[in-house]
């Protein structure tokens, strides 16, 4: 739907999205059609190819002949995630900069509800919780856990030590940034993994406010091959090197901040070690992994504590092939009554788990009585709606 104030703004879009894409198939489909069908239509999506050998590029130029919103910029050489977005920033004319991954969906509101909360809380960067749903039968669940029930706001310390205080690492978001905090700040390269996490770092290192809301409007898709995943020593190096470059760029920290980095540092470090015993144990090279354990015997805690986890994810999908219902109907009192973007109290708690639990339905075919009803329905990963007449009309 293309919304009516499109081209307000000296002819820029409101929303620049930009996709990095390798491979993602028939799944970038639903991607592109969660972004093209918000609630807020004055926006363009910048795909950015990675010189995928699937069908995934034919599939986005099929969607192109539809809507003049979508852009490709393509590559003949497979260059990574980093250098894919920097080549999509530098073709976004928005206002506000958007990631979405290629196999992941949006709410259909979200953009027009993160936009209503930047104002709310005059951020430079506002982010969702991230809705995490596994296509191997295991439950879905809230990336900030069930304890974030409201918006909060991110200062550099808080980005560079969660994930390693009990926090959720906030890495893992997918924020909206405005374009002229961003400036010319770009990816750096030379991450294939962590690239997010430095990427908004430097932002709030250099000033900007960011604020995190609770609803999970961005639907993370996880499957076999990113929950099965290693680091490699490579890439755990190149963390510790643009860590310690990033101390060298702004020697003038605060004490807190500066003790901050230090025990981030600590952490890839050991991460580091670890990740040259797991490569050393798969090598067969048993004098350099024996060498790395008396260096650091709590790698074989650790080495445990992944078997354990192995372990127990096999077990958790086991136990869940219990298919959930494929047909709902939703609406009236089964789900929180609907307010508008901009009525929010965004400092007020919001009903998280209703979410998380309507997300175990994905794929159902769902029918919606109200706009409550279809509002719920946007956190269902791939759910087919059916409206009534009477709704369908009043909108």
């Amino acid at each position: 739907m293309m919304n009516m104030h499109q081209g307000r703004n000296g002819g820029r879009p409101l929303v620049s999205v930009i996709m990095a894409n390798f491979q993602a198939g028939d799944k970038i489909v639903m991607a592109l059609r969660s972004v093209l069908d918000q609630s807020m239509g004055d926006l363009e999506v910048i795909v950015s190819d990675d010189a995928s050998g699937d069908d995934s590029v034919a599939r986005v130029q099929a969607l192109m002949a539809g809507d003049p919103r979508i852009r490709l910029s393509l590559s003949e050489t497979n260059q990574g995630p980093a250098h894919c977005r920097n080549r999509a920033l530098e073709m976004a004319r928005g206002l506000w900069i958007a990631v979405v991954d290629s196999d992941d969906i949006l709410h259909p509101e979200r953009f027009e509800r993160l936009l209503a909360a930047a104002v709310s809380h005059d951020a430079d960067i506002i982010a969702d919780d991230l809705l995490l749903f596994h296509e191997d039968g295991n439950a879905p669940k809230l990336m900030l856990g069930e304890d974030a029930p409201t918006s909060f706001a991110v200062s550099p310390e808080k980005w560079v030590l969660a994930g390693m205080d009990g926090t959720p690492a906030l890495g893992y978001l997918k924020p909206m940034i405005r374009a002229e905090q961003l400036g010319q700040t770009r990816y750096d390269e030379s991450l294939r993994i962590g690239e997010d996490y430095d990427f908004v770092l430097r932002l709030l290192l250099d000033g900007a406010r960011m604020t995190v809301v609770p609803e999970p409007f961005y639907l993370y898709r996880r499957h076999s091959a990113s929950i099965s995943h290693r680091l490699s020593v490579h890439d755990m190096q190149a963390m510790v090197e643009r860590q310690r470059a990033l101390v060298s760029q702004y020697p003038a920290m605060p004490g807190a901040l500066a003790a901050a980095f230090a025990k981030r540092l600590a952490v890839l470090e050991t991460g580091l070690g670890y990740e040259a015993l797991v490569a050393s144990i798969k090598g067969r090279r048993a004098g350099q992994a024996l060498k790395l354990l008396a260096g650091d015997p709590s790698h074989l805690g650790r080495l445990w504590a992944s078997f354990s986890e192995g372990r127990q994810r096999r077990d958790t999908q086991a136990q869940s092939l219990t298919q959930p219902s494929r047909s709902l109907t939703l609406g009236g009192q089964g789900v929180p009554a609907y307010v508008p973007a901009g009525q929010i109290n965004w400092s007020a708690p919001r009903p998280r788990h209703v979410w998380r639990e309507l997300a175990a339905h994905a794929g159902a075919e769902c029918t919606v009585l109200d706009a409550a009803g279809r509002y719920a329905a946007g956190f269902i990963p791939e759910v087919r709606l059916i409206e009534r007449h009477a709704l369908a009309e009043a909108s």
